[in-house]
């Protein structure tokens, strides 16, 4: 590919410099879309054509050094260390342990993410007996990093309830339902039976936002979250409920109050909480 960057560069296809790297950039990017199946950001047209050819540049390089990097274990890649047995260590020797392995991964740009509080034996026993078997590739490139996340080797039902909530939340005062909203499940049911697919509830939602400029005085007033999970179906139910109180401007300045519960059901059967039935503050049926 860097041979035939070079013919490209080479290429003339405007007399107009700007013009000419521009239609170079849109060659390259039509490239690595075949190639390798490459997806870029609608906010790729906005940037000028210098920073985009050096955008594409580092993209692709990445790409020839995650291509010639070989596969090894994360044990491997961290110099094969030996693991202190966990049963008999104090609670001071357990967290100097944990700080020890999670430096020689920090070293290696191996990043572990723990959203859940979990006592350190429990964190040190994941690392050093599971994390340590994944195999990962040694790429060699600036800022590249290798992120794993506790919870999806170990869900935690309660934080994946609670994310979907917030996410419900977060797109309610930030009024940005669409049809691509995944939390929904594919048809909710209303409290008087009546079902509705997840695209038509977005519609109503949308509606129902249009009509409100902004939102103010947003106040929380707690939350709970609860669960039932079937290990052996792996499958469950769920549901988060809180306070909301909080004012909506409407046309001339003119503000509307809403206080009362939020209530969100959620069902588990594909690995995902998704809302099947859900109560809100300002938004009706």
């Amino acid at each position: 590919m860097e041979d035939h960057n070079k013919e490209l560069g080479d290429q003339q296809f405007s007399s107009d410099p700007e013009e000419n790297l521009r239609i170079e950039n849109e060659i390259l990017q039509l490239k690595m879309q075949a190639e390798r199946n490459a997806v870029f950001g609608g906010n790729m047209e906005d940037l000028s054509p210098e920073v985009k050819a050096e955008f594409l540049k580092n993209v692709q390089l990445f790409e020839e050094s995650f291509d010639k990097a070989p596969p090894v274990t994360i044990y491997e890649c961290i110099g094969q260390p030996t693991f202190k047995k966990i049963d008999g260590l104090m609670a001071d020797e357990i967290k100097e342990e944990l700080k020890k392995v999670l430096d020689l991964l920090h070293s290696k740009n191996i990043i572990l993410d723990v959203q859940g509080q979990y006592e350190l034996s429990v964190i040190y026993n994941f690392i050093t007996g599971e994390l340590v078997q994944q195999t990962i590739r040694e790429v060699d490139f600036p800022g590249y990093i290798h992120n794993f996340t506790y919870e999806e080797f170990h869900p935690n039902h309660a934080i994946d309830i609670g994310n979907t909530a917030q996410l419900f939340l977060n797109n309610w005062f930030e009024k940005e339902f669409n049809e691509e909203f995944t939390p929904f499940a594919s048809q909710l049911i209303t409290a008087d039976g009546k079902i509705f697919t997840s695209q038509e509830v977005v519609t109503r939602l949308m509606n129902c936002l249009n009509s409100y400029h902004r939102f103010f005085n947003i106040k929380f007033g707690g939350s709970d979250t609860s669960f039932e999970w079937n290990e052996e179906e792996k499958k469950g139910i769920g549901h988060a409920e809180g306070m909301f109180k909080y004012d909506a401007e409407i046309d001339m300045g003119e503000a509307i109050h809403f206080e009362g519960p939020f209530k969100l059901y959620m069902t588990n059967d594909d690995g995902n909480w998704r809302i099947f039935y859900f109560v809100f503050p300002g938004f009706s049926w």
